[in-house]
């Protein structure tokens, strides 16, 4: 599977390898890297064994290349990729902040797919699709 992920500000590619990567930090402040796999629905997590975070902290993730944050405005506990899949298609990818939360979103235009046990807590998919 062709996939890529982007960074929606400076549309760098964010994936190496068999993981997306981003620069981190913790509410304590404490930086790193963390990498995600890139199958939507899977959230095996990788990290240095010294940059913690707890279950259900709130972390920030932010573009390696250009440092941008992936934050979402409207929605503060998620954070905002782009993908590309192998027909050259782009979506919109929303995926929780919330350390231990499976939730993630794959929008483009009206249309919305959900993954993991916990994406329909408390969204409203109205509102997601403006983040197409």
């Amino acid at each position: 599977m062709n996939v890529n992920y982007i960074c929606p500000a400076c549309r760098s590619y964010l994936n190496a390898h068999d993981y997306i990567i981003f620069s981190a930090k913790t509410a304590k402040g404490e930086r790193g890297l963390i990498l995600l796999h890139p199958e939507l629905g899977n959230y095996t997590v990788h990290h240095h064994p010294e940059f913690k975070f707890e279950q259900g902290e709130v972390v920030e993730f932010f573009c390696p290349v250009c440092g941008e944050s992936l934050s979402v405005k409207q929605k503060e506990n998620f954070a905002k990729i782009l993908m590309t899949d192998e027909s050259g298609k782009e979506f919109t990818i929303l995926f929780s902040r919330v350390a231990g939360e499976k939730s993630t979103y794959k929008i483009q235009g009206e249309s919305i797919e959900i993954f993991g046990k916990d994406a329909t807590k408390e969204i409203d998919f109205r509102n997601l699709i403006d983040f197409s």
